[in-house]
């Protein structure tokens, strides 16, 4: 079971590993606002807290994301950002092992400059909760 645990983090590690395209969100900026800037994720794991950079611009008008970690060698760009409700989603594609796979963070609003976050690969089999707290 422990094995299944370490397996699943070196997963969502490399899920961080860089991709090449930074695109562009269809959510504008402004409906965005109070989610733009610095964060820091900080996600429940079966191993401990892991933490994670998250920057949200405004690029032209529109959202674009990055995701760091001190595991990863550099930022995964977050190219589908939307709202739903008040909620922020952000998804993004990472891959382990040449095998590629859907991951997405949503962050609900939780006080000011605050978020409790989701952080959900490959649509539910594997799931971490945590806050986010904006720099």
């Amino acid at each position: 079971m422990k094995q299944w645990f370490v397996r699943t983090i070196a997963v969502v590690t490399l899920a961080l590993a860089p991709l090449a395209v930074f695109a562009q969100s269809a959510l504008t900026a402004a409906d965005a606002a109070s989610f733009l800037g610095t964060w820091t994720i900080t996600l429940d794991t079966p191993q401990g807290a892991f933490e994670q950079t998250l920057t949200l611009k405004d690029a032209n008008g529109k959202v674009t994301g990055e995701l760091n970690s001190a595991m990863q060698p550099g930022p995964t760009a977050i190219d589908d950002i939307s709202k739903s409700g008040d909620n922020l989603v952000l998804k993004f594609q990472g891959a382990f092992q040449g095998q590629a796979f859907d991951a997405s963070i949503t962050m609900t609003p939780d006080g000011q400059n605050k978020a409790a976050v989701s952080f959900d690969v490959m649509n539910g089999q594997f799931v971490m909760q945590g806050s986010g707290v904006k720099k």
